[in-house]
């Protein structure tokens, strides 16, 4: 509840004044009113305040002068300009006159015998009236919400009671715009018709307020003003506070009970999050025991198991996800934002995923239900899913890509050690290849399962590399590396000069000069199956020691 210039004007003391201001410029909120006994009144002023004056302490300025004033008090938005004229002046001036028109700055012209202490004096007990009253009803509210966070209510509750006191529905959002509560699912969808603004009336709240206006596709296109609160807890987790006001506007009584309803959220919030970080710890715990084989008791490691909702019966697969971000300067906000966005998109996927998060790595024990005993039919059936779940986070991520490991299928909890040091191993062999891969399980590893061995022991590698390939590499000239690229395109199209050509958009007769080089260079026989396969193997060996 505002106390307007309307409301003003309707005291005694204003009976024979003379209004000069527009119909709109009585809606002003009056937030304090001060007599001018200075030049420099602005530098002292709040903003809102109501100004008495008989320009006496500025009759001395010139046209120039007084117009500068006035726009500085216009820039402290005051609410109106109330003048009793003294001998000095017969009229008001035209500068104050021509800024309060333009700044829209309303004029009440008083007769000489009215007391400015009257208006003082009625104005401020008003205004402190007002004040006792909020402080009066943020007290009851802050005792409401206070009680509901005692008993532990849900969000469902605090927003009920927050529509219940303003009389608008009420939303819930996560960081992504996905509805986690409402009042009203009329008011779940809508669409932006102008960007947020911050609320800059509101002072001194602890959750910045910002508001816009949005249409409302399930109100038949009705556009409504749309209020926004971002609520933010200890580790970065953010929700959205939202209410629409299909029914009605705003007081400053609502801002009240809006901001008590936001602080209730909040210590809600935290609370889920300190009972999902103890759920999460626990449930890291008994993964990494199932992961590294560390099953000393099976009935205790049953009950464990049975918390977290894991069947040690069923047949299982370890699947590691990382992802390799394009900014290497990433920041671990926004590293840990696109991290959270996979985790969803799995638990999306694969409802109730048994899911573990270790530094840059996001392990997951993958559950086969097929019951088929055909294991590449449920390699493939996990293939699938991953393609979707990494579908889903291309198409909201554009700066990272996301690598994944497969482990062979478990069939009992015994071999998931087993299953997540070949996963593990896949994905270190992934990051190691030069062809973006994102889906790759170990029985596609071919010979670099055995390579795999020797990844950090160069010298043994290059045992595998044949003299033909050798000469190739000690060939010093400045087109070796271009010879090499042309030989490894050459054996990935299985010795198609055309095909190799167009992968390397070269003309078909560059690719044939080249291979000829390369022979003349190495002595290499190109119809020779096995020499092939040995150069294949050492061009293999050159993608793992350039990566390490």
């Amino acid at each position: 509840m505002h106390y307007t210039v309307k409301e003003l004007l309707t005291l005694e003391e204003f009976q024979d004044a003379e209004y000069i201001g527009t119909k709109q410029s009585l809606a002003k909120n009056i937030k304090g009113i001060t007599v001018i006994d200075s030049p420099d009144i602005s530098l002292w002023l709040k903003g809102g305040e109501t100004i008495l004056t008989s320009f006496f302490p500025v009759k001395d300025l010139s046209d120039e002068e007084m117009k500068d004033w006035m726009h500085k008090l216009a820039d402290k938005k005051i609410s109106a300009l109330i003048v009793k004229l003294r001998e000095e002046f017969k009229s008001i001036p035209e500068p104050v006159l021509a800024v309060c028109k333009e700044r829209n700055i309303p004029i009440i012209s008083l007769p000489t015998a009215v007391p400015f202490i009257d208006i003082i004096y009625k104005v401020t007990r008003k205004i402190f009236n007002q004040d006792v009253e909020k402080l009066e009803y943020f007290r009851e509210i802050h005792l409401r919400f206070t009680e509901l966070s005692i008993q532990n209510v849900s969000d469902e509750v605090i927003i009920q009671t927050l529509e219940s006191l303003i009389g608008n529905p009420v939303t819930i959002y996560n960081e992504l715009f996905k509805v986690i509560a409402t009042t009203d699912s009329e008011v779940e969808l809508f669409y932006e018709s102008d960007k947020f603004q911050v609320e800059e009336n509101i002072k001194n709240t602890i959750f910045p307020i910002y508001r816009r206006f949005v249409i409302y596709p399930k109100l038949q296109d009705r556009e409504c003003e749309q209020i926004m609160i971002p609520i933010t807890t200890v580790n970065q987790t953010k929700v959205m506070l939202v209410i629409s006001a299909i029914h009605s506007g705003f007081s400053d009584f609502d801002f009240i009970a809006i901001e008590n309803a936001a602080t209730a959220l909040s210590l809600n919030l935290a609370k889920k999050i300190a009972i999902s970080e103890v759920e999460k710890k626990y449930k890291n715990e008994i993964i990494d025991d199932l992961l590294s084989g560390d099953i000393k008791d099976e009935a205790d490691i049953a009950e464990r198991a049975d918390n977290i909702k894991f069947d040690l019966n069923s047949r299982s697969a370890v699947v590691v996800f990382t992802l390799k971000f394009n900014d290497k300067r990433v920041t671990s906000v926004s590293r840990e934002r696109y991290y959270n966005i996979l985790i969803n998109n799995i638990d999306y996927y694969l409802k109730n995923a048994i899911v573990r998060e270790r530094f840059n790595q996001v392990i997951v024990i993958w559950p086969v239900h097929s019951g088929q005993s055909n294991k590449k039919k449920e390699m493939n059936s996990i293939k699938r899913s991953l393609r979707y779940v990494i579908n889903k986070f291309e198409s909201a991520v554009s700066d990272a890509r996301v690598y994944t490991g497969i482990g062979t299928i478990a069939d009992t909890v015994h071999d998931l050690p087993k299953s997540h040091k070949e996963a593990q191993e896949v994905l270190d062999v992934n990051e190691m290849s030069y062809d973006y891969n994102p889906i790759l399980s170990f029985e596609e590893l071919g010979i670099y399962r055995l390579l795999y061995q020797f990844k950090h022991d160069n010298n043994k590698l290059k045992e595998f590399i044949p003299q033909s390939l050798q000469r190739l590499l000690d060939y010093n000239k400045s087109n070796r590396e271009q010879l090499i690229e042309t030989l490894e395109m050459y054996l990935q199209c299985q010795q198609n000069v055309s095909r190799s050509a167009d992968r390397l958009y070269v003309h078909y007769k560059t690719v044939s000069y080249r291979l000829d080089k390369i022979k003349e260079i190495t002595q290499m026989d190109y119809e020779d199956a096995n020499e092939m396969l040995s150069v294949q193997v050492g061009l293999r060996i050159l993608e793992i020691m350039r990566k390490e």
